[in-house]
């Protein structure tokens, strides 16, 4: 079709309304894809809550709380799982793998943001019998010499920012399953502080002290 032709049918009533309504159908969909509010939400609400929670705050004791978390913290974590060219993630898990892979710098640091300006939730030991042993574990260290948990992630819970986490409150199942990891050498690594104390700790130790920590206050 030739240029004449092109402006004979633009100048047509429909033709005109259908330019029109393609014009604004593209700036719309070019501002929602600049606006990275609008990016958060849609992870926030479609990706991350399956698991995490809207706010942050883990319903389900094999997820994490990340409510009220450092934003450094967080944005590490997500940075180990997702990798870089020719580093290969540091943390392994097959679901934040998937979830991370796409995402840019900028958007993990802006769900980082996110989550640690919620509100964290008040959590609760589900075997409160075991709280008085894990405060014993929690401020004086364990039977075979594993440190304080208190000389890095303080009194209540709220660690040190930004590389000893916020753990109060936080699942006790959770707790329990990390503490594993790190004692079995399937989280961490050679040198790595939590690698060094895990392997200190008894099975009961563990289970007594993540119970102390999902009491916390």
């Amino acid at each position: 079709m030739g240029r004449n032709a092109l402006e004979r049918a633009a100048s047509r009533p429909a033709a005109r309304a259908a330019m029109v309504a393609g014009v604004l159908l593209c700036a719309a969909f070019g501002a929602r894809a600049a606006d990275p509010r609008a990016r958060i939400v849609e992870l926030t609400t479609q990706r991350c809550a399956a698991c995490h929670g809207v706010d942050g705050n883990s319903t389900v004791g094999t997820y994490p709380r990340l409510a009220g978390q450092y934003p450094e913290y967080l944005y590490k974590q997500l940075t180990q799982f997702k990798g870089s060219p020719g580093v290969p993630p540091l943390r392994h898990s097959a679901i934040m793998q998937a979830m991370v892979q796409d995402l840019s710098p900028d958007e993990m640091k802006a769900l980082a943001a996110y989550y640690a300006e919620k509100q964290p939730a008040t959590g609760a030991a589900s075997n409160a019998a075991l709280v008085d042993a894990g405060k014993l574990v929690y401020t004086h260290g364990g039977a075979n010499g594993a440190p304080a948990c208190i000389s890095c992630h303080r009194e209540a819970g709220g660690g040190i920012e930004p590389d000893f986490p916020r753990i109060t409150g936080q699942h006790e199942e959770y707790v329990e399953t990390r503490l594993h990891a790190w004692k079995s050498g399937s989280r961490g690594g050679k040198g790595k502080l939590m690698s060094l104390i895990a392997p200190l700790l008894s099975d009961d130790e563990i289970a007594a002290v993540s119970a102390y920590v999902a009491a916390l206050k």
